[in-house]
């Protein structure tokens, strides 16, 4: 976590995110394209690497930068990021759901997750067209939509069975580079048809071509590839060390993990003895990855003058104050779901369930229940942490696939993304909206409940082929 927040400040601190705004509105004068690429490109971008908020934190002031209203510049990047919060941040959720159950079907449960974020992605592109233009909107995003969706959903169903870590990342750049290609078509290489978009200030559609300010070419002080740095090394790190196997077996030969004895509680519940408790390798961790490619970025942009000497102690005095909600949160949910674990206590609720939800019943919400932990932490990763264990318990005592369960469980974490407080008050806060918490979340909450009861029919149907 911190060190996916360290690359974010490394980045902003430099001007990256002003060189990639005003890069991307040289390829085109069509808002409708600024848009889509802002509020759910290169939201999901920054969700694959950084995530924690981050991605609403940038993009929403780049929304505003481009025109839109305020309260519209945090809706659409909260909805048009969340497909990617599971398997985002180089799949911190989906360790954090492997760190409190042992899945017995890994494959089977990431390739429904990944479906069902498909599904949630689908519905984010149309949902961003439908509220910029409404009808008009959505015929005109509809090329961008199903070739951005084909990129992010069919390529994280590819890559999620096999390498989660890398499995919304590698998806999310691609597309990047397609909503690029996509500036220069016949679709979107003029003003967009929508003359009058709710979303946008007034005025601002009527600017649509106009010749580039001297502000513009200020900001964009660095080479747009220059922009890309940080994000190029996380890339050419995980292609070393996770896809070279003599590289991998090498350096997850080194494991920290702490020896626990056997433990039985006064009710009888027992939990086995281990040599090492959640080893994990540190050579071959995701934070590993991140730490490395935000120092070598900070180095580089030090010593080329993009970020001045006297701003090197805000770079990580920021990085520290801006994850200490996310760690706290972390210190408290851990333990208490790993208590609650030992403990029994999970195994008696998940009982309680069981006897008064049918297996179809409890498939069909197994997806609510995921999207209510996210709100209530504003987190997917402590959701997953903080149910996790009921999931599969109480699909155990109902004789399901806990495929089923846990997939929904992660996959509606991840939509609850789009209206977790904490993302909102990030956004409110980057865009300086006061006093619009409710109002944005009364605009993201119809597309949460909608997508999280279209995943509860998938579970249900899901139930009968696992």
């Amino acid at each position: 976590m911190v060190p996916a927040l360290l690359l974010y400040e490394v980045s902003e601190e430099a001007g990256a995110f002003d060189t990639l705004r005003v890069g991307i509105e040289r390829f085109t004068p069509n808002n409708l394209h600024h848009v889509l690429a802002f509020g759910w490109v290169f939201a999901s971008f920054l969700q694959g690497i950084t995530g924690f908020g981050a991605p609403i934190a940038v993009t929403a002031p780049l929304l505003v930068a481009v025109g839109v209203r305020p309260l519209w510049a945090v809706v659409i990047p909260l909805i048009g990021h969340c497909w990617a919060n599971t398997f985002g941040t180089l799949a911190v959720a989906w360790s954090g759901l492997q760190l409190v159950v042992t899945i017995q079907d890994p494959v089977a449960t990431a390739i429904l997750a990944a479906i069902m974020l498909l599904i949630a992605n689908v519905a984010a592109g149309f949902t961003i067209a439908w509220l910029y233009g409404r009808g008009q909107g959505v015929r005109e995003a509809l090329p961008a939509v199903l070739i951005v969706s084909a990129i992010h959903g069919l390529g994280q169903l590819a890559l999620a069975p096999f390498l989660p870590t890398v499995a919304a990342f590698v998806p999310a750049t691609l597309a990047v580079i397609a909503i690029l290609w996509l500036a220069r078509t016949d679709w979107y290489n003029g003003p967009s048809k929508v003359e009058h978009s709710p979303v946008m200030e007034e005025g601002e559609q009527e600017e649509q071509g106009q010749p580039e300010s001297e502000e513009d070419r200020a900001a964009a002080h660095m080479p747009l590839w220059l922009a890309f740095l940080p994000y190029v090394l996380l890339i050419a790190l995980i292609i070393i060390v996770l896809l070279i196997p003599p590289v991998t077996r090498t350096l997850e030969q080194f494991e920290v993990g702490l020896p626990f004895p056997e433990l039985t509680t006064g009710y009888g519940v027992t939990t086995d003895a281990e040599d090492a408790y959640s080893a994990f390798a540190p050579l071959t961790h995701p934070g590993t990855f991140l730490l490395v490619s935000a120092l070598v970025a900070f180095g580089f942009f030090r010593a080329r003058g993009y970020i001045k000497t006297t701003r090197i102690d805000d770079v990580f005095v920021d990085t520290i104050k801006t994850s200490i909600p996310s760690a706290m949160a972390l210190l408290a949910l851990v333990p208490l779901a790993t208590v609650m674990d030992g403990s029994g206590q999970i195994q008696e609720l998940a009982l309680g369930i069981a006897s008064v939800a049918s297996a179809p019943v409890y498939a069909f919400l197994a997806p609510l229940i995921g999207s209510l932990g996210a709100f209530m932490t504003s987190s997917n990763l402590s959701s997953n942490i903080l149910f996790g264990s009921l999931q599969q318990s109480t699909a155990q005592a109902l004789e399901i696939s806990q495929s089923v369960a846990l997939a929904g469980q992660t996959a509606g974490a991840a939509v609850a993304n789009s209206m977790a407080p904490g993302n909102v008050l990030l956004g409110i806060g980057a865009v300086g909206l006061t006093g619009g918490t409710g109002d944005v979340i009364r605009r993201t909450v119809i597309y949460m409940l909608a997508v999280v009861a279209v995943l509860g029919l998938v579970a249900v149907a899901a139930i009968y082929i696992l």
